[in-house]
């Protein structure tokens, strides 16, 4: 794919996704936000301390911050090319 092709899937994505999380916020509907089905799906309490996570929090939470940090040098910098 061209270089314009990957902005435009991405501009189209990311839009897409903004639309729908403005949307749920702007109605005061948390529960169809992003980080509410993630919260959901990891079973977390807000206020829960750290020390009650269990492996696959840490897991996700790991495999997430890898991903942003990847991102960030390869999108930004134009690391790991």
């Amino acid at each position: 794919m061209s270089g314009k092709g990957w902005l435009i899937w991405f501009l189209l994505s990311f839009g897409s996704f903004l639309v729908f999380e403005i949307s749920a916020l702007l109605r005061k509907r948390d529960d169809l936000t992003l980080s509410f089905a993630i919260w959901r799906m990891e079973h977390l309490r807000s206020g829960e301390p750290v020390w009650q996570w269990n492996a696959a929090h840490f897991l996700f939470i790991g495999v997430f911050a890898v991903t942003m940090l990847w991102l960030f040098g390869h999108f930004g910098f134009g690391w790991w090319r």
